[in-house]
């Protein structure tokens, strides 16, 4: 917490706390703070205590207690505080919230309440006189050509002496994988189980809101998609969270009650280093008329799985009502941004694009596309130019570049950079395992590379191999250069000049994800065939090629065969016991990264003095990670509710 010479010292007692106050400046301190856990009733989730026998000490006039008090019981409630000038009582119904502020005298002071009674966040301190705030908003599914002066003119002026990053790309094509990997700065794959699915924020990986936490700052959130709950590690770092316990997309709440919890918040707020997330579904499917609520749209699901095309009626109204969603932000938003100080640092973008059509595609998260990876990114308080920057970044750069602005430094995990120190460097790396087998891109500058894995039957991870699209896109690895073709419409072979280089990155993301023994053929023509000799139990994890692939155990031999590997066919294996005794056949001295009976690891892969990954055969050996999430089991059921698994 930032000091500025009023302290306050922290006495434990037994059956409650008493916080001593002295000095003569601003600041705040939170009341037994190590002892807080999460409460939950409906909408809202909020760190803090139970009131009863909470004790606190204050040794100066005119100190404000904060909480967001709560009965989290199914009938009335009473809180009382006791103090030297006698007592206050509040009567709260069930379910009811009040966020109290009042001032306190000098003296000694008891809080009794019924069963049930929470304080969310206690405080007690007084208002900074130049506190520091920052505000994230992210508008779930907005596509950046969306976010423009004719369509969205309110937040186009508000973020008018911004800046404006007007080539941001996301890091995956729906919502989950590239919400975690914006919060934590790591790259999606990183991210990802083994089995290819991504349920949260890993336990224990350090988001940007955790580090403004750890820095002092207070945090809430206002998230109107039940997917980004507080379940699946994304309320780390925030005091409070509010996010619908929904199952169905009909549960999203609309901008207006974003907007209005964060006005809320934001006065039982105003006077601290304070942070707030805000998560806006409006422009999400299922798309909505905000001018005539008799009009219905297309079922979506039907189109986005390409399991028929969309008839011209279909693609006018879808079109036009996708427009009305995103107006329908710019009304909610643009006044609440007007309200906000000039103090503040705001960030506003999206978690990734919508396809409308092109490509015959619609929705999100089966294709990277650039409509569906495109996303506004803007940037606007003290210490941000005004301008606009044409050079391809990353979302995942966004939060080191707001932690930068609030004067806290990003952790060594983060492997994002400050977007005003120009963002971390090329390429940028996006990926996606909804509805199929893994999609993965590679883009620097006007190069673009997108390989598109064959569904693989029953070898690998079922959950994620399984094609739900109806016609899907032919796998194989492609080339779009996007400035002679910035539509994505003629897919050209991979350039020489580029294989290497795509080669590694491939290496380094997607050959990351699973522990055990990884073999991939890149950047060979025709059918392959390659053997190495394992000992031990062998389980293919993952397999990825443009064609189905044959994985064969005979004795200790391990034969993987693809018929049409171009550019890449790689199989990850798990092997027990660990490491392996492995020794590569088929002509050992050609393959790379592995010397008979040892193999390398990938990090040995990537060592300055090694070439990057020419055209040839790689084994090497991944060491165990610990990815551990909470609310797993919560998590895929709203996923299966969204339809984003089946």
């Amino acid at each position: 917490m930032r000091q500025v010479g009023f302290t306050f010292v922290l006495l434990l007692a037994i059956g409650g706390i008493f916080a001593s106050c002295t000095g003569g400046h601003d600041g705040w301190t939170q009341l037994r703070r190590n002892d807080w856990q999460w409460h939950h009733r409906g909408r809202e989730w909020a760190l803090g205590l139970e009131a009863r026998g909470t004790r606190f000490r204050v040794d100066r006039g005119d100190t404000e207690f904060r909480s967001a008090v709560r009965n989290l019981g199914d009938g009335p409630a009473t809180l009382r505080l006791d103090g030297p000038t006698g007592s206050r009582r509040w009567q709260l119904e069930a379910g009811a919230r009040i966020d109290l502020e009042i001032t306190l005298a000098a003296g000694e002071y008891t809080v009794d309440a019924s069963s049930g009674v929470v304080l969310g966040c206690p405080r007690i301190g007084r208002p900074l006189a130049s506190s520091r705030l920052l505000i994230v908003i992210l508008v779930d599914t907005l596509r950046a050509d969306h976010l423009t002066p004719t369509l969205t003119p309110r937040i186009s002026r508000a973020f008018a002496d911004g800046n404006w990053w007007r080539r941001a790309t996301a890091n995956c094509s729906w919502t989950l994988p590239s919400v975690a990997s914006l919060f934590t700065s790591r790259p999606v794959l990183d991210l990802t189980a083994p089995e290819g699915d991504l349920i949260g924020v890993p336990e224990g990986v350090a988001t940007w809101a955790s580090r403004l936490e750890a820095a002092g700052f207070i945090g809430g959130a206002v998230v109107a998609n039940y997917t980004i709950h507080a379940l699946n590690g994304f309320s780390s770092g925030f005091a409070s969270y509010m996010v619908p316990d929904g199952r169905a997309p009909a549960a999203h709440p609309d901008a207006t009650w974003v907007v209005s919890e964060a006005r809320r918040w934001l006065a039982h707020h105003r006077g601290e280093d304070a942070f707030l997330y805000l998560h806006l579904m409006d422009p999400h499917q299922p798309y909505r008329s905000h001018s005539d609520p008799e009009i219905t749209a297309p079922d979506l699901a039907e189109l986005a799985l390409r399991r028929r095309a969309a008839s011209d009626e279909e693609r006018v109204l879808l079109k036009r009502l996708y427009a009305e969603e995103v107006r329908h932000v710019d009304e909610v938003l643009g006044p609440f941004l007007d309200e906000l100080p000039d103090s503040a640092v705001v960030a506003l973008t999206s978690d990734h694009g919508e396809a409308l059509g092109e490509h015959g595609a619609w929705g999100h998260g089966l294709n990277l596309f650039q409509e569906a990876l495109r996303v506004p990114l803007a940037v606007s308080g003290p210490g941000v130019p005004s301008g606009e920057i044409e050079d391809p970044v990353q979302l995942l750069d966004l939060g080191p570049t707001v932690l930068a602005l609030m004067g806290v430094e990003a952790t060594t995990g983060m492997v994002g950079r400050s977007l005003l120190d120009g963002g971390s460097a090329p390429p940028i790396i996006s990926s996606t395992f909804g509805g199929g087998p893994m999609r993965w891109s590679w883009l620097d500058g006007r190069d673009k590379v997108v390989l598109r894995m064959a569904a693989q039957g029953d070898l690998g991870a079922q959950a994620r191999s399984a094609m739900q699209e109806g016609q899907p896109l032919p796998a194989g690895g492609f080339h779009f250069d996007l400035e002679a073709d910035p539509g994505e419409q003629d897919p050209r072979s991979i350039p020489d000049r580029l294989m290497d280089r795509c080669g590694q990155a491939f290496a380094s993301s997607a050959g990351r994800m699973v522990p055990g023994l990884q073999l991939m053929v890149w950047g060979r023509r025709g059918a392959v065939a390659v053997a190495t000799e394992v000992k031990g139990e062998v389980g293919v994890v993952q397999a990825w090629s443009r064609a189905p692939m044959t994985v064969l155990r005979d004795g200790d031999r391990l034969l993987v065969s693809c018929s049409a590997s171009y550019p890449v066919c790689a199989a990850a294996v798990a092997v027990d016991p660990a490491p392996p005794w492995v020794r590569p056949l088929d002509g050992a001295a050609t393959w790379r990264g592995v010397t008979v009976d040892s193999p390398l690891s990938i990090d040995d892969l990537e060592s300055p003095g090694n070439t990057p990954l020419a055209p040839g055969t790689y084994l090497w050996w991944n060491q165990a990670r610990s990815l551990v999430v909470g609310g797993h089991e919560e998590t895929l059921e709203r996923l299966r509710a969204l339809g984003y698994i089946e």
